[in-house]
């Protein structure tokens, strides 16, 4: 593998594309569209250039790109106003701005129109590459969320349009996707279901609604179904970056199942949505707290917990009953609802006698 090849898998990108990667790069100095040209040819991807955003228009208008890379100040038109245009016309390019300007606002500006990296100049060449391949990775994930998420979105459009009743089979399907990325995750689903019904029962639900949340939280996690393999399978700690980009599964699962006609899988939205806020308002998407939080989503967050904690991850061995209990009561009025945390432990015993049965009496050791 080339020192290039080594430094684009640092950042994630796979060293070997299927296809290759075009660049547009914008600049109204002559001279600095030639090194850039001359890098990024070095580095295997296919150049082409425009003096200003009229040209680079026109070049986009009738060629196929990954990525805009462009100057902010040039004579004729800014390159946050082309930014601004492609971002309405090419949704799919990425973009990622130079200026030499050392601006804050101009920068705050530029992400909010969109960019996906920007650059001061003067600037080495190893900034350049880790910049293009982190925004070319990240768009690649995003055109990757989207077709899964419009995959999900056919499935659920054909299910509902046959089956009239047939939401309970829709959910099993996804399920059944989620598994595919993940036995463990599979079985964990599995799990949250029937011990979110088993709590729902304890604080007094009818059975109906009861059995809408064990199908409802089976899709908690669906939204995984968009992040990346090298983050779900990660046998260690996430950065800072990996952790947002792992947090979107809420708001993706939110997005997939969202806006159906059924109120099963619109709970199994806000389910999705809301299980990782916690009681004290520090959780995400939305830093909700206390009763702002649908119910719903509260049994969830700490049947979700207490799984993953009695289950074995890449990064840690299973936690001991007593140890994963701990957690939850450590957590009442913070990360959970204390209410819900003492009905789960009313109900312990009989999730205990279902894994016995399962023949899974080793999953926890007492």
């Amino acid at each position: 593998m080339t020192g290039k090849r080594l430094r684009r898998a640092a950042v994630g990108q796979a060293p070997d594309r299927s296809e290759c990667d075009r660049i547009l790069v914008v600049d109204d100095d002559r001279a600095v569209r030639s090194v850039l040209t001359r890098l990024l040819t070095a580095d295997g991807y296919e150049v082409a250039t425009a003096g200003n955003a009229r040209e680079a228009l026109t070049l986009l208008a009738g060629n196929e790109f990954a990525l805009l890379l462009s100057d902010i100040n040039m004579p004729g038109g800014s390159g946050l106003e082309l930014i601004r245009a492609v971002a309405a016309a090419y949704p799919e390019i990425a973009a990622v701005m130079m200026t030499g300007v050392d601006d804050p606002h101009l920068a705050v500006e530029a992400f909010e129109l969109g960019a996906y990296g920007y650059l001061l100049k003067p600037f080495e060449g190893l900034e350049i590459e880790i910049q293009v391949a982190e925004a070319l990775q990240r768009r690649r994930l995003e055109r990757e969320a989207r077709r899964r998420n419009t995959e999900l979105e056919r499935l659920v459009a054909e299910q509902t349009a046959h089956i009239h009743d047939g939401y309970e089979e829709t959910i099993r399907r996804f399920a059944a996707a989620i598994e595919l990325r993940n036995q463990e995750t599979g079985d964990h689903v599995e799990r949250v279901g029937t011990m979110c019904a088993l709590v729902a029962a304890e604080l007094g639900w009818d059975e109906e609604r009861s059995h809408a949340l064990q199908l409802a939280s089976v899709l908690h996690d669906v939204g995984k179904i968009a992040v990346a393999d090298r983050l779900l399978l990660k046998a260690g700690p996430l950065t800072l970056e990996e952790r947002g980009q792992m947090e979107r599964h809420t708001t993706i699962g939110f997005r997939i199942l969202g806006g159906s006609s059924s109120e099963l899988l619109t709970l199994a939205a806000l389910v999705a949505l809301h299980h990782h806020e916690r009681f004290d308002g520090l959780g995400y998407p939305h830093g909700l707290s206390g009763a702002q939080i649908p119910l719903e989503a509260r049994i969830v967050s700490v049947v979700d917990v207490f799984d993953a904690l009695t289950s074995n991850r890449p990064y840690r061995l299973a936690f001991t009953l007593e140890a994963a209990l701990g957690v939850l009561r450590d957590g009442c009025g913070s990360q959970f609802d204390a209410e819900v945390v003492s009905a789960f432990e009313r109900i312990l015993p009989n999730v205990l006698g279902l894994w016995h049965s399962a023949g899974d009496d080793t999953r926890v050791a007492s």
